[in-house]
């Protein structure tokens, strides 16, 4: 299929429309002037009959009115006499037919008609008077030429102010057409730029919709841009994260085979080995959710069931007091498995970070999860949920991420508040 350019077919498009507006527009004026015209040219029979009674022309000349010809016919007590070019106006059988009207007195019929034609089909318009005691009837015609040279002149004004206008403006749309195009390539460049580079294009500066589109796409590219740096943030931290672990398994395995450790360096290498594991899972988690859907329905979800789950797991992993308020029958929408990830990753941040408690409660649309440890500083709040970000404290890992990933998923809000002691953090429905 042949390729339109947009510039086409908009200026088609406006052609297309502002023609037939013109025609619509002109045949109803035309119409409407052609009326009047008639009007017009009836009420001057009217004024030229008045002149006539007060300064009869001499002999059967017809008379000249306002630059509209006229003829005559005047009925005097039976004899006829007409103006001499009479003939030029009615034929045999229409004078006939006028004669036997005016002889009965039926001139009603005779006020702006096209009942007669001349031989060149034009309208005759009539107006008569009598006088005399009604002895005397005068007849006044005269051509549509007043009629056809009017509507004519102003069909041809029409023409020339409508060629004018289209003129300019299909001039004026092809320009801003070209311009608008303009800007959609310009678009168009932006996102082919956005693969092959990040540098900023630009400011988009018309407040339109082809302007949002282009903050848009702008957006977009910070977007991916900050999304690309993230990921290049990850694997460095990822990579430094799991170096250490592989690291001292690595050396205490090499001093085993070398017969230079004990029984301790086992237990090293087993410690190593599930922080490793930790890890391992948590980024596994983490990239998990890239692949959550909503495909499956969400199920309700008993939250104190998978609290209670949760903490039986931290029963002898810490000396921390965990305290549990929950109240029965609270569920949140989501997958179980998830929501579980997110209550033990939660406590796992709160066991490092708390002095002496931890304490869960559970309301009907609200979950929160206190330690009266050390207050994050202001500037790290929202921090702590991107992954591997740095605080004052050291770097914070996947886990905090990975909560706030799927919590927002099931359509939630995570918070987190810094109280007069301690820290909270904070889900709501």
């Amino acid at each position: 299929m042949k390729k339109i350019s947009i510039t086409s077919q908009i200026v088609l498009l406006f052609l297309t429309i502002i023609l037939i507006s013109v025609s619509a527009f002109s045949l109803i004026t035309l119409s409407r002037v052609r009326l009047i015209a008639e009007e017009e040219t009836y009420t001057r029979l009217l004024a030229y009959s008045r002149l006539f009674e007060s300064n009869p022309p001499q002999g059967q000349e017809p008379g000249d009115f306002r630059d509209m010809e006229v003829a005559f016919i005047v009925n005097k007590g039976g004899s006829y006499f007409y103006s001499n070019d009479i003939n030029s106006y009615l034929s045999e059988s229409d004078l006939s037919e006028l004669r036997k009207i005016i002889e009965t007195s039926d001139l009603s019929s005779l006020v702006v008609t096209d009942k007669f034609h001349n031989h060149n089909q034009e309208l005759i318009y009539f107006a008569y008077t009598t006088k005399d005691g009604g002895k005397t009837f005068t007849l006044f015609l005269t051509n549509s030429l007043y009629v056809t040279n009017l509507v004519n002149t102003v069909s041809l004004q029409m023409i020339l102010v409508f060629s004018v206008i289209t003129i300019l403006s299909v001039l004026s749309i092809a320009a801003w057409s070209v311009k608008f195009v303009g800007r959609i390539h310009h678009i168009q460049e932006q996102i082919l730029a956005i693969p092959n580079s990040y540098v900023a294009p630009e400011e988009e500066e018309y407040m339109d919709e082809v302007g949002d589109l282009s903050r848009s796409v702008e957006e977009m590219r910070k977007q991916i841009s900050q999304s690309e740096q993230i990921k290049r943030d990850m694997l460095q931290n990822i990579s430094h994260d799991f170096k250490t672990p592989i690291a001292v398994i690595k050396s205490y395995a090499e001093a085993q085979q070398d017969g230079m450790t004990d029984e301790e360096s086992s237990k090293i290498i087993i410690a190593q080995a599930e922080i490793l594991k930790n890890k391992v899972n948590r980024l596994l988690q983490y990239n998990s959710l890239e692949y959550l859907s909503k495909n499956k329905e969400f199920e309700n979800i008993n939250m104190k069931e998978v609290i209670q789950e949760v903490i039986t797991g931290y029963k002898f992993q810490t000396n921390i007091s965990i305290e549990l308020d929950l109240n029965e029958d609270v569920y949140f929408e989501g997958y179980r498995e998830n929501y579980y990830t997110v209550i033990d990753n939660i406590i796992d941040n709160a066991r490092r970070y708390a002095k002496t408690k931890i304490k869960v409660v559970l309301r009907k649309d609200r979950l929160r999860i206190y330690n009266d440890g050390e207050h994050i500083d202001e500037q790290f709040l929202n921090g702590i949920f991107k992954p591997y970000e740095k605080g004052s404290r050291g770097q914070f890992g996947l886990g905090m991420s990975i909560v706030k990933k799927t919590v927002e998923f099931f359509g939630m809000k995570l918070n987190v508040k810094n109280e007069q002691i301690g820290v909270s953090f904070i889900i709501t429905k």
